[in-house]
């Protein structure tokens, strides 16, 4: 899955990345720490509770409490990116229905 990560200051988002991560706990918090280890931010911890609201909401908010090290921000939002598939363009969502010959 893709990750919509935020930084969020004074109400403004001072950075925004999207990355791959993997759909597992283990493998989440594991590409977490790669993703802030290059992007120069502290690693947060990720409770079960906060890893069942991204599977549930496909959305996680950490405050600065869930870090151990001091950080520069309001909160970091993660937010899970759902891949749509592409619709036809012949036969899409809303074109009529097609007539058998009777």
């Amino acid at each position: 899955m893709k990750l919509w990560l935020k930084l969020i200051k004074d109400e403004k988002i001072k950075l925004s990345v999207i990355r791959e991560a993997r759909d597992d706990f283990d493998g989440l918090t594991e590409d977490m720490r790669g993703i802030c280890n290059e992007l120069d931010i502290p690693t947060p911890m990720i409770l079960g509770s906060r890893y069942e609201h991204l599977v549930n909401f496909n959305m996680m908010k950490l405050f600065p409490g869930d870090f151990i090290e001091w950080v520069d921000f309001d909160c970091m939002y993660i937010e899970a990116c759902i891949e749509v598939e592409e619709k036809s363009k012949i036969g899409g969502a809303f074109a009529p229905a097609r007539r058998e010959n009777v």
